[in-house]
C-alpha cells in the first residue's frame, strides 16, 4: 500500500487566473467590424470578447468576420453564448466545463473581464495528472481538491479502495484482463459518485481513492454500496468474483478547523483510510489462506456454540423484502425483522437482522456496526476446488475500544443462512469472552 509514505501535496491548486496570458482587450457591440479586425491583427488572436458596459455579452471570431463589410456593427455577427469562467476556478474543473460545452475558448472573469484561456492552454496542465487506462486523474488531483474544500470550510472524508487478489488476474489470465478489470472497477466507482460532491482518482497500481464532502455515515454507506457494485462486474472467462477492500476515514468534525495545515490534514486522512483498507484486505487474505471454518471442520449451525440460530426467513414481495432472524441462548429467544428494498442483496438484510437479534439477546456485547457484506469465492488450493461463501466485516464498539472483525461461512443450504453464520463467526471470540465472563459473574 503506497499511502504509508504519501507524496507531499502542493500548497495551492492551480487556477484559471494562473494561466491567463491574453490581455483583457475587447470590442463592444456597436464597434464596426473593422475595429475588431484591427485588434485581432495587432494582438495576433482570432477571437475577442464582446463587452457591453461591465458585462461580457458574447464573442466574435475571425471566421465570423470573413467577407463582412467593414462598417457592419459587431453585434450583427457576434456569438452571444460565450463561456464565462471564474478566475478562481480550478484548472481541471474549467477543462471539464469547456469539454462539456464543446468550446475551444473561454473568458475569465474576476469581478470584471480578466482575460481568456484556450483549450490548448489547459491540455498540458490537465494531462500531467491523468491515467489514460482508467481515464482518471492521479492522486495529486484528489489532494488539490481536498485542500481546496478544507480551505473553504468544508469537512471531507476519504474512501480508499484496493482490488482484492488483483495479481492473480495478471498471473492466471493475462495483463489485458488485468487492465480490463482496472477499467471496469474505475467506471463502476465513478457511476456511484456525484461529481459535484466527490472526486475519484487512481491512487496507484490497483488502488483508487475518493474524496467527498459527505460526513462519516454517508461516506461509509457509499463505500459499502460501491463494494457491492464491484462484485456485480462480469469479465469474460474470469470465474472469480471481483471485489474490493476499502477503508473510510474523516467526515466527523462538526466545527471549523483552526490553525490547520491543510496538506498535512489530507495526508493524514489518506493514510488512515488506507490503513483501514489494509486491515480489511488482510482479514480477507486470512480467509483465502484457509484460516476459516471449512466444511466438516465446524458445524454451520454452531459457529458460536452457545448462541443458536433457531429460525430464519427471507420474503420478497413487490418492491419490499423482509429478513427475519431468531437467535436463542439458554432458553431465551429473540426474533428481529429488517425490511428493505427488494433490490438490496438478501445477505445484507439477513446480517442486519442477525445483528439486531444478537445485540438484543446479548446487550452487553457492545455496539456492532456492519461495514461490509459480500458473497465471495475462496480457492481451496489443497483440494484444487473453490468454495462459495459469505464474508462479513463488522466493527465492535465497546467501552474498552473498537475492534474491526471479519467472519466467513460457506454457502450450504442457502446464502441467507450463510450470512447469519458469517456474522456469528465474526463475533465469535468477543461473544465467547463476554459469555464466559457473564457465567463467572453469575456463579459468584
Amino acid at each position: 500500500m503506497g499511502a504509508e509514505h504519501p507524496k507531499k501535496a502542493r500548497a495551492t491548486m492551480k487556477k484559471l487566473k494562473d494561466l491567463i496570458h491574453s490581455p483583457p482587450i475587447w470590442v463592444n457591440p456597436q464597434h464596426p467590424v473593422k475595429v475588431a479586425v484591427a485588434l485581432m491583427q495587432s494582438l495576433h488572436v482570432d477571437v475577442l470578447p464582446v463587452r457591453d458596459g461591465d458585462q461580457v455579452v458574447g464573442m466574435v471570431t475571425a471566421r465570423q468576420l470573413l467577407a463582412v463589410a467593414e462598417e457592419v456593427p459587431v453585434s450583427q455577427v457576434m456569438t452571444a453564448d460565450a463561456l464565462l469562467l471564474d478566475a478562481e476556478m480550478p484548472v481541471r474543473e474549467a477543462a471539464a466545463k469547456m469539454a462539456e460545452r464543446g468550446v475551444d475558448v473561454a473568458f475569465v472573469i474576476n469581478d470584471t473581464l480578466a482575460g481568456m484561456v484556450r483549450a490548448t492552454d489547459l491540455i498540458l496542465e490537465v494531462s500531467r495528472s491523468y491515467d489514460p487506462l482508467t481515464r482518471l486523474p492521479w492522486q495529486d488531483a484528489l489532494r488539490e481538491w481536498s485542500i481546496e474544500k478544507l480551505r473553504t470550510g468544508h469537512e471531507i472524508s476519504i474512501l480508499f479502495f484496493d482490488i482484492d487478489r488483483f495479481g492473480q488476474f495478471n498471473k492466471q489470465y493475462d495483463h489485458v484482463t488485468g487492465d480490463r478489470v482496472l477499467e471496469l472497477v474505475a467506471r463502476t466507482i465513478e457511476r456511484e459518485l456525484d461529481p459535484d460532491l466527490t472526486i475519484l482518482c487512481r491512487y496507484g497500481g490497483d488502488e483508487f481513492a475518493v474524496a467527498t464532502v459527505y460526513m462519516s455515515g454517508e461516506a461509509q454507506q457509499l463505500a459499502a454500496r460501491i463494494a457491492r457494485r464491484v462484485e456485480e462486474i462480469q469479465v469474460p472467462k474470469v470465474r472469480e468474483v471481483i471485489s474490493v477492500s476499502y477503508g473510510v476515514f474523516g467526515g466527523r468534525r462538526t466545527r471549523e478547523r483552526e490553525m490547520v495545515h491543510y496538506a498535512a490534514t489530507v495526508d493524514d486522512l489518506i493514510v488512515r483510510a488506507s490503513r483501514m483498507c489494509l486491515q480489511m484486505k488482510q482479514r480477507k487474505g486470512t480467509l483465502a489462506m484457509l484460516q476459516l471454518p471449512l466444511p466438516g471442520v465446524e458445524p454451520e449451525e454452531r459457529v458460536e456454540p452457545r448462541v443458536q440460530v433457531t429460525g430464519i426467513s427471507f420474503i420478497a414481495q413487490g418492491k419490499e423484502a423482509e429478513a427475519s432472524v431468531e437467535l436463542a441462548i439458554s432458553g431465551l429467544r429473540v426474533l428481529k425483522q429488517v425490511r428493505g428494498d427488494v433490490k438490496q442483496p438478501p445477505e445484507e438484510l439477513m446480517v442486519q437482522a442477525a445483528r439486531d437479534a444478537l445485540t438484543a439477546l446479548v446487550p452487553g456485547i457492545g455496539t456492532v456496526q456492519v461495514h461490509h457484506v459480500s458473497k465471495v469465492t475462496v480457492d481451496l488450493h489443497e483440494k484444487n476446488e473453490k468454495m462459495d461463501g459469505v464474508m462479513v466485516v463488522v466493527e465492535l464498539l465497546t467501552a474498552s475500544g473498537n475492534q474491526l472483525l471479519s467472519g466467513f461461512a460457506p454457502v450450504r443450504e442457502n446464502v441467507q443462512r450463510a450470512a447469519v453464520n458469517a456474522l456469528l463467526h465474526a463475533l465469535n471470540r468477543p461473544l465467547a469472552k463476554w459469555l464466559s465472563q457473564s457465567q463467572l459473574s453469575s456463579s459468584r
